[in-house]
């Protein structure tokens, strides 16, 4: 049996009473880890024995990603003056991290009861723990208002990178893949609207209401917007509740993705 292009040897998994196949291929490329990319969309949920269960098998993603067909602006003086002087900030944080240690995190090993959601290019989307599990190396939200000691931490397929000056005050800069979600709800009993994003929990949860400045590096656009969630980001490091990212110059779809950064003062 083969599946789509692959060309590779399928196995086939019983979910309930529906068969469906599965590229085993893909996690023996990656050892024991979980795989950074798969068929777009595909749910995986590992049973008792750490084996992938596949609840979506996903489907093959485009060669070519749907052209953004928002125009690109061209800078006024005084963005540009501004795009100037945000860059200079960019570079002192990152001239001030050279000195602290750089920390690579690598994909979570699977568990019992682990789902893992993939987006509409075949990129991690999300990893949800079981609830009840209690293993200490969870991979959970900070507590809100917190973040990870001063360093710079890197991780996912397209190079993520965080970088974190300071303790008690400090700076912080995020480079890497931007995304968007639609959850509903919040990390504090609120309404997610327009204008909301949330962060990378595990390494910087900032508190409820803290102005992220998120800037699209593809069209040079910058917007100011409100954390108000935080996710596990396995792949990006800033994530834009729905058609806010018209504020970016972007038309929302569910397979949209933009090379962005934001980043705060604390």
């Amino acid at each position: 049996m083969k599946i789509g292009n692959f060309g590779k040897i399928a196995a086939v998994v019983l979910v309930g009473s529906q068969i469906l196949a599965s590229p085993i291929s893909s996690f023996a490329d990656h050892g024991s880890s979980i795989p950074d990319k798969m068929l777009a969309g595909t749910v995986i949920q590992y049973d008792e024995n750490n084996n992938p269960v596949y609840l979506e098998t996903g489907k093959p993603v485009p060669l070519q990603k749907a052209a953004d067909t928002t125009l690109y602006k061209t800078l006024s003086p005084e963005e540009q003056s501004a795009l100037d002087e945000e860059n200079k900030m960019v570079q002192g944080i990152l001239d001030e991290a050279k000195s602290l240690p750089v920390i690579h995190i690598d994909n979570p090993q699977p568990q019992p009861g682990m789902k893992v959601i993939y987006d509409g290019e075949g990129y991690l989307k999300d990893i949800i723990y079981p609830q009840d599990q209690k293993t200490i190396d969870i991979k959970s939200a900070l507590p809100q208002g917190s973040r990870k000691a001063p360093g710079t931490y890197t991780y996912g397929a397209h190079n993520n990178s965080i970088t974190i000056t300071g303790t008690s005050s400090g700076k912080v800069l995020g480079t890497g893949r931007g995304t968007t979600f639609t959850d509903t709800g919040g990390d504090h009993n609120n309404n997610m609207k327009k204008g909301d994003c949330a962060t990378k929990g595990e390494i910087d949860n900032p508190r409820y209401d803290t102005t992220i400045t998120v800037r699209n590096l593809d069209k040079d656009i910058v917007y100011d917007f409100l954390k108000e969630d935080n996710g596990t980001l396995p792949d990006a490091v800033i994530d834009i509740w729905k058609d806010g990212v018209s504020y970016l110059g972007l038309t929302f779809s569910s397979t949209l993705s933009f090379n962005g950064r934001y980043y705060y003062e604390f």
